[in-house]
């Protein structure tokens, strides 16, 4: 097995489900697709991700709301 291949498959191994809340931009317009389980309140939205990293979690939920649509 070549090392891409293994480096792919140790991410795979160690996804996990991340809940990270994100205050919603007073600007932000659903537009098309929405690429996680996500439920807003009062401004606040807990978006469920799943990510590697707390880290990587929160970055995905920041591009997203930045109008990246799908946090990559």
């Amino acid at each position: 097995m070549n090392k891409e291949f293994n480096n792919i498959m140790d991410r795979i191994k160690n996804l996990r489900e991340f809940e990270v809340q994100y205050t919603v931009p007073e600007t932000f317009n659903f537009n098309g697709p929405v690429p996680f389980d996500m439920s807003i309140s009062a401004g606040i939205a807990y978006v469920k991700v799943i990510a590697v990293t707390l880290e990587e979690a929160m970055l995905k939920v920041e591009k997203y709301f930045d109008g990246n649509e799908f946090g990559e």
